[in-house]
């Protein structure tokens, strides 16, 4: 399963992720001094033909659905296309991006022998000089660039050598940007902690942050002396046993992502004070997680504040 980039961390397991496209924003007419410098810096014959055969090939889709590995080009995802200047002679080109730049290749090709070279090509009104079957460039993707985004270029592909029909072929290419895939690490520094809600001191507030993930973990809290509870936190909890005596509680399934902190925020209603030497009544004695090392509530049970004569 994949995850996804969200900036700088965010993510998540599994299903926690899940990319979502912004609003776009259109690259063409930003900064036209900068792109032309670094399209001079990034130019770059290729006459061993055009790279990227082993990559995943673009759809509208993929910047929702895939993301890449910013260190393995064979995860990147290729734009290709073909545009004609007759029947008999052709540009194809490819497009893809990196964590930081897009790069656009260009290579002339024909199925007869006129020999055809790309003398030049034109955008935002700027000529560049090729003189050679194949080019690329590259230009810097926003510092704050976000999946699907597009990025949006026309280029004028101008050429050489025999053969009629056009010299040159005006080629528009969008490219929605794909997210950085999300690595997640195979183990993160678990911690454990409660408090008290300020303002009951029945309700009681669990922080887990867990040392891997797992899918369907299962957590169980022992409560044994409460009557009712009431989850303050939107979260289902499931009944178990008798929860008067000590052998019942309540259980928690759901999916738990190493390194990210949960919060169960729980309001207990305990048996009275008017028990043996009027104590108060334990609330919780274990916080299990279950194949995730056992109990964290580990010392003292939580002890509940009297609710005299109920």
């Amino acid at each position: 399963m994949r995850t996804f980039k969200t900036n700088l961390l965010g993510l998540a397991l599994a299903g926690l992720i899940l990319g979502a496209c912004s609003q776009t924003a259109t690259y063409e007419t930003a900064d036209l001094m900068n792109e032309q410098a670094s399209a001079k810096a990034g130019f770059n014959l290729s006459p061993f033909g055009m790279s990227g055969e082993n990559t995943a090939v673009y759809t509208d889709e993929a910047c929702v659905t895939e993301c890449f590995k910013a260190d393995d080009p064979s995860t990147w995802f290729y734009l290709n296309g073909r545009s004609n200047f007759n029947p008999q002679i052709y540009t194809d080109y490819k497009v893809y991006q990196s964590a930081t730049e897009i790069t656009y290749e260009f290579q002339i090709g024909a199925s007869n022998s006129s020999n055809p070279t790309i003398t030049s090509y034109s955008l935002n009104g700027t000529l560049t000089n090729v003189n050679a079957t194949s080019f690329s460039v590259s230009f810097p993707l926003d510092a704050n660039w976000k999946a699907c985004d597009l990025v949006s270029r026309t280029f004028t592909i101008n050429r050489g050598g025999q053969g009629g029909g056009a010299t040159s072929v005006v080629i528009p290419i969008e490219y929605k940007l794909i997210p950085i895939c999300l690595v997640v690490p195979d183990t993160c520094p678990e911690y454990f902690d409660w408090t008290r809600d300020v303002n009951d001191a029945n309700t009681i507030i669990f922080e887990y942050t867990p040392h891997r993930s797992k899918i369907g973990a299962e957590i169980q809290i022992t409560t044994p002396q409460i009557t009712a509870f009431q989850a303050m936190d939107g979260k289902t909890y499931t009944q178990f046993g008798n929860m008067t005596n000590g052998n019942g509680g309540l259980r928690w399934n759901g999916d738990l992502v190493c390194g990210q902190k949960i919060t169960f925020t729980i309001k207990f209603t305990p048996i009275s004070c008017n028990n043996d030497n009027n104590l108060p009544a334990n609330l919780a004695s274990t916080f299990l997680v279950r194949d995730m090392g056992g109990n964290k509530l580990t010392g003292e049970p939580i002890e509940g504040a009297c609710v005299i004569g109920s």
